[in-house]
Parts: C-alpha cells; sequence; structure tokens
C-alpha cells in the first residue's frame, strides 16, 4: 500500500508572526525584570540582617566588658573594633543616675563614624566604687 500525501495548504504551515514573536518577547523581558528585582531585595535584606546582627553581637561584647570596667564619672566616647573581618565604631555614653553608685551607659554601634542611626543600641546599669 503506498501512502498518499496531503497536500501543503497555506493554512497548515501557518507559523507566529513577528509581532507575535515581539509581543511574547516583551512579556519575558517584563517578567525576568521583575523577577531580578525581586531577587536583588532579598540579597539587600538578607546583607542588613546580617550587618544587625554581627552589630548586636559587638554592642553584647561591649556591654559584657563594661561591666567587669570601673568606671568613675559620667563621659562620652568613641572607638572601634574589629570582628567578623568589619570595622566597627562603638559610641559609649556614661550618664549619672540618681543614685551616686550607678551609671547609665548607653552603647551604640556604627558601621561608619558619620552614620545618622544605629545598628545596634542597648542601655546598661554598672556600678561604680563609692
Amino acid at each position: 500500500m503506498a501512502k498518499t500525501r496531503l497536500p501543503i495548504t497555506s493554512e497548515s504551515m501557518r507559523g507566529m508572526t513577528l509581532i507575535e514573536v515581539l509581543v511574547a518577547l516583551v512579556i519575558i523581558a517584563v517578567a525576568l525584570s521583575a523577577a531580578i528585582r525581586s531577587v536583588n531585595a532579598g540579597v539587600v535584606n538578607t546583607d542588613y540582617l546580617k550587618q544587625k546582627s554581627f552589630a548586636h553581637w559587638v554592642v553584647m561584647n561591649e556591654v559584657a566588658e563594661q561591666q567587669v570596667q570601673i568606671f568613675t564619672a559620667a563621659r562620652n566616647e568613641w572607638k572601634q573594633v574589629d570582628m567578623a573581618g568589619r570595622r566597627w565604631h562603638i559610641n559609649t555614653k556614661v550618664v549619672a543616675t540618681d543614685s551616686k553608685s550607678i551609671l547609665r551607659v548607653e552603647t551604640k554601634v556604627f558601621r561608619k563614624r558619620d552614620e545618622s542611626s544605629a545598628l545596634a543600641s542597648m542601655v546598661s546599669f554598672v556600678g561604680v566604687e563609692p
């Protein structure tokens, strides 16, 4: 038995037009752009949370060191520490309280010294020698 071939008509060979291809490419470009923005936002947020975590550890270490030191008077000072391969700037403000044997210590950690908002901060109270 011989196979019979059907005649090729223009209806069976219909493909996509140039306009349809361009519309499909625009839709793909918009979708990829949105996906890239979403991934970028995730990366930025992850980096910010990582810095906040390190800053919290830095402030906890600083407060632990303050609690073993002996403070004699109120003062305000800056210092730098290196942790996790980064330099952190610590601002310590010691304020007298109503009790002469207790000082209030405000400790803030900054990524750069000239920043306006701290990544981490903590208030502690330390005893002073009479």
